[in-house]
C-alpha cells in the first residue's frame, strides 16, 4: 500500500511538474495561449493583435502571447481539453460556463477580478451570467440582444413607410410614432400587403443550427409564456408547451401556411444577410452581428433600421440578452491569468481607461474602418463612469450608420432585456429547431400543441437527468 502511495505522489508530482513547464518556454516566461487570436487569413485583424502583442510584451516582459484561434464548439471543447490543446483563455456564449464548470474545464478567476476591482464594476446581468458557487468565472467581452432588422427600401416601396423631409423613408410617422412593425400581427399584415406587389418574404425565422429554438424563445417571451421555472422544491420544469408558447408558433405556421416566410424547410442564422436585400423585409438578428449585412451580404446600411423586438401580446416587449464572455482553462495558472487579464487592457477590452487602452479602442475602430466595416454601438460590459464616458464618446466620432435607425433599440434594450433560460438553453434550442422543421416541412398538417408537448417531454427529461440530481 505504501509503495502505491508512493507511485501516485510520484505521477502526481510529475504531472504537476510538466504542466508548470508548459506554461514557461525556453526563456522562462509565462506562455499564455490565446483563443480568440485571428486566423491568418483575417490580415487587418492580425496586424492589430501583434501591435497589441507586441505593446504588452513590451510592458509584460515576463510574458509570452502566443496566438491559438479557437472557435468555441459543443463538439469540440471536450476533446481539446483532454488532449491539452485548449487555449489558456476563449470565448464561449453566455448559455454555456455553468457546464463548463461543472465538467471542470474552466476555473474560477474570482480571486484575480477582485484584486483589480472588477467585479464590482462589470455589468450585473453579465456577471450573474458567470457566477457559479459565488466564484465569478470569466470576464465579459460584449452582449448583444435580439431585435428587429428593416430593409426601409422593400417597406417603403410598397407603401408602408412615410417619407420624410428629405424624401427618405423614415420608420416614424410624423407624429414621432413608429411606422415600422411593433407586433407580430402589424409583421403579418405587413407581410401580406409585400406579398401582394412582388416575390419578396415578410421575415426570416430560423429552424436549424438551433438558431430557430434560439429565436422562438424571444418570440414566446413576447406573447407571455414561461419557457422554463423552478419549483418550490428548487426542481427545475419545463413549460415548452405554455399556451403562450402555442400561441407564438401558431402564428409562425400561419406565415408559413401564407408562404410570408423565408421559402425553406432549414434556415441557418448566416442566411440573414444574403436574404435581408432582396428575398425578406424583415430579419430577427442580434445587435452584434448587424454589421454582417453589408460585410458579407453587400447591402446598402442606409437603407436598414434596427428596432426593438415586437410583442405578441401588445403587454410583453422582451429583447433575449446574451452575448460573449472569456473564460480560462481549467489548467492555467494564476500567473497566467493575471498576464491574460492584464492583455484585455491593451486590446481594450478591460473597464481601464488608460493611453494604452484608449489607443487600443481607437485601433480597433480605424481597423474597422479600414477594412470598410460598418460602426455601429455596442453593448457595454463595464458600468464604471469613465469606461462608459470613453466608450460612448469613441461611438459618437466612429459610428457610420444613421442613428436616427438604430437608436431606439440601443436605448430601450436596459429595459427590455430578456437573458436566455438558466438551464439547457442549447438543448432546449435543438428541440425547438425540431418543432420549427416540422411546422415548416407542413404547416397544414403540423399541431402546434403537440408539437411543442413532445419538445417539452425531452426537454424535462434532460432537465431530470442533467439538472435536478
Amino acid at each position: 500500500m505504501k509503495l502505491k502511495r508512493c507511485l501516485l505522489f510520484i505521477l502526481a508530482l510529475g504531472t504537476s511538474l510538466t504542466l508548470a513547464s508548459c506554461n514557461r518556454n525556453s526563456s522562462g516566461k509565462t506562455t499564455i495561449k490565446i483563443g480568440f487570436w485571428p486566423e491568418k487569413t483575417e490580415t487587418y485583424d492580425l496586424a492589430m493583435y501583434n501591435e497589441w502583442k507586441e505593446n504588452f510584451e513590451a510592458d509584460y516582459p515576463e510574458y509570452e502571447l502566443v496566438g491559438d484561434p479557437y472557435t468555441y464548439s459543443t463538439d469540440t471543447i471536450g476533446s481539446k481539453f483532454m488532449l491539452g490543446s485548449l487555449p489558456t483563455v476563449f470565448q464561449t456564449w453566455f448559455t454555456e460556463p455553468e457546464k463548463l464548470v461543472n465538467k471542470k474545464y474552466i476555473r474560477s478567476i474570482d480571486k484575480e477580478l477582485k484584486e483589480l476591482g472588477w467585479d464590482k464594476i462589470m455589468d450585473e446581468n453579465m456577471k450573474a451570467s458567470l457566477t457559479f458557487n459565488n466564484q465569478i468565472y470569466g470576464v465579459p467581452r460584449d452582449g448583444y440582444g435580439l431585435g428587429l432588422l428593416i430593409n426601409m427600401k422593400t417597406l417603403g416601396d410598397n407603401g408602408l413607410l412615410p417619407e420624410d423631409e428629405k424624401g427618405k423613408y423614415s420608420i416614424y410617422n410624423t407624429d414621432g410614432t413608429p411606422a415600422y412593425p411593433t407586433s407580430f400581427e402589424e409583421i403579418y399584415e405587413m407581410a401580406k400587403t409585400i406579398s401582394e406587389y412582388d416575390e419578396t418574404k415578410g421575415i426570416l425565422i430560423c429552424s436549424t443550427n438551433k438558431n430557430g429554438g434560439w429565436q422562438f424563445s424571444n418570440i414566446a417571451w413576447n406573447y407571455g409564456a414561461e419557457l422554463q421555472h423552478q419549483d418550490p422544491n428548487g426542481k427545475w420544469i419545463s413549460t415548452l408547451d405554455d399556451d403562450k408558447a402555442v400561441e407564438a408558433l401558431t402564428w409562425i405556421q400561419k406565415m408559413k401556411k401564407e408562404e410570408l416566410l423565408l421559402n425553406s424547410i432549414s434556415v441557418a442564422y448566416d442566411d440573414w444577410y444574403n436574404a435581408i436585400e432582396s428575398k425578406v423585409a424583415m430579419a430577427i438578428v442580434g445587435s452584434d452581428v448587424l454589421h454582417l449585412a453589408q460585410v458579407n451580404g453587400n447591402v446598402n446600411m442606409d437603407d436598414l433600421a434596427f428596432v426593438p423586438m415586437p410583442t405578441g401580446d401588445n403587454e410583453h416587449r422582451y429583447s433575449l440578452y446574451g452575448g460573449t464572455p472569456y473564460v480560462f482553462n481549467a489548467s492555467a495558472t494564476d500567473e497566467q491569468v493575471k498576464g491574460a487579464l492584464l492583455f484585455l487592457e491593451y486590446i481594450g477590452r478591460s473597464p481601464i481607461i488608460s493611453d494604452i487602452s484608449k489607443a487600443a479602442m481607437i485601433l480597433g475602430n480605424e481597423t474597422s474602418k479600414n477594412k470598410n466595416q460598418p460602426i455601429l454601438p455596442k453593448i457595454k460590459p463595464w458600468t464604471n463612469a469613465d469606461y462608459v464616458e470613453y466608450a460612448t464618446n469613441l461611438e459618437k466620432e466612429y459610428v457610420t450608420v444613421h442613428m436616427e435607425n438604430y437608436e431606439e433599440f440601443f436605448t430601450k434594450i436596459s429595459t427590455n432585456k430578456h437573458k436566455e433560460v438558466e438551464k439547457g438553453a442549447q438543448e432546449m434550442y435543438e428541440y425547438l429547431d425540431t418543432v420549427l422543421q416540422s411546422v415548416f416541412t407542413d404547416p397544414f398538417v403540423a399541431n402546434p400543441k403537440t408539437l411543442l408537448q413532445t419538445a417539452n417531454s425531452k426537454m424535462q427529461s434532460y432537465l431530470d437527468q442533467n439538472v435536478n440530481k
